[in-house]
């Protein structure tokens, strides 16, 4: 009795994947997709198979197989899905960020003896003062900002707070 039930069972989910699933969405709605093996095709060479959806008429196919099969890389960083060339991956470090900003400013950074600090540093970006040290004040220069990860250097309006890459 034991082995009829475990049959059916086996059947029964065996039969929902080859004949169509029901998914649910992140609202609680349900579809019937069906799934299927399907052989990938590049230049009329086969490369990969990949398990792909169809659903209302359209077929939904992993990326990373089609990456593969045309021979480029894919990474999915935050909401943003490179296929091919993506976007510098490593932090670039206090002094860096401060380097890059001193190559931005050089003529006045050497002109007027100007000094810079990090004022904040958060996962994206560091926040760096540029200032003059005067015997009886400290005058700002201005305010920037380089990305981590792209080192792109902007300069910060003091008065409104927008950003421009210089």
């Amino acid at each position: 009795m034991k082995d009829k039930v475990k049959g059916l069972v086996l059947g029964i989910v065996l039969g929902s994947m080859v004949t169509g699933v029901t998914a649910f969405a992140a609202s609680g709605t349900s579809i019937q997709v069906f799934w299927k093996n399907i052989n990938l095709y590049m230049d009329g060479t086969q490369t990969k198979t990949a398990d792909v959806f169809i659903y209302k008429g359209t077929t939904y196919v992993p990326i990373r197989p089609v990456s593969e099969s045309i021979g480029k890389d894919v990474a999915l960083q935050g909401n943003d899905l490179y296929i091919g060339k993506h976007p510098l991956t490593t932090v670039i470090t206090e002094d860096k960020a401060m380097e890059l900003v001193y190559q931005k400013i050089k003529k006045d950074a050497d002109k007027y003896h100007l000094e810079m600090m990090i004022d904040s540093a958060d996962d994206k970006e560091y926040s760096i003062h540029v200032f003059e040290d005067l015997s009886d004040h400290i005058a700002t220069y201005g305010w920037y900002s380089v990305t981590k990860t792209t080192a792109k250097v902007y300069q910060e309006d003091m008065i409104t707070g927008e950003k421009q890459e210089l």
